[in-house]
């Protein structure tokens, strides 16, 4: 007897996500429909094959409405570390836009730093923004998603 797996569902946090293309196309080879999820300001539709949900421009709303979707074992597109921290605690895959998976040893690190960054501000610090998306990022990303969803269907 063959057991069939269910195909983790796919959100995206789609406010400032850089790699959607590079989401459809890995989505579209293994038969799984990406669900993005944006503001009202910020949504761009780029592809007949992604499913859109547009939401109230307040804080945290994109967060909260794939937090209250997600099941374990659903994978989640977020650039947003803290949040990512909160899926995995609830068995929930968080992967960045460069292909970084984040796992539940990663909280302690990520939410030091988070502090550090937030005291920093106070301070009235300037900090520069991360580096620049380049290809090679596209290219990890793209196969950390791939294999994730490969290994997911029992193919590698």
């Amino acid at each position: 007897m063959i057991m069939l797996q269910n195909k983790p569902a796919v959100y995206v946090d789609a406010d400032s996500c850089p790699v959607k293309g590079e989401i459809d196309q890995v989505c579209y080879d293994h038969s799984i429909i990406p669900q993005y999820v944006a503001t009202i300001n910020h949504y761009s539709p780029h592809s007949e094959y992604s499913d859109w949900k547009i939401i109230d421009d307040t804080d945290q709303a994109v967060d909260l409405f794939i937090l209250n979707r997600v099941k374990q074992g659903d994978i989640v597109i977020t650039q947003d570390l803290s949040f990512a921290v909160l899926l995995t605690s609830r068995g929930v895959y968080a992967l960045t836009p460069r292909g970084k998976l984040i796992e539940e040893a990663d909280a302690d690190e990520i939410m030091l730093r988070k502090h550090l960054r937030q005291k920093n501000q106070k301070r009235g610090s300037r900090l520069k923004g991360p580096p620049p998306l380049l290809d090679q990022d596209r290219q990890t990303f793209q196969k950390v998603l791939d294999d994730f969803l490969s290994k997911h269907e029992g193919i590698h």
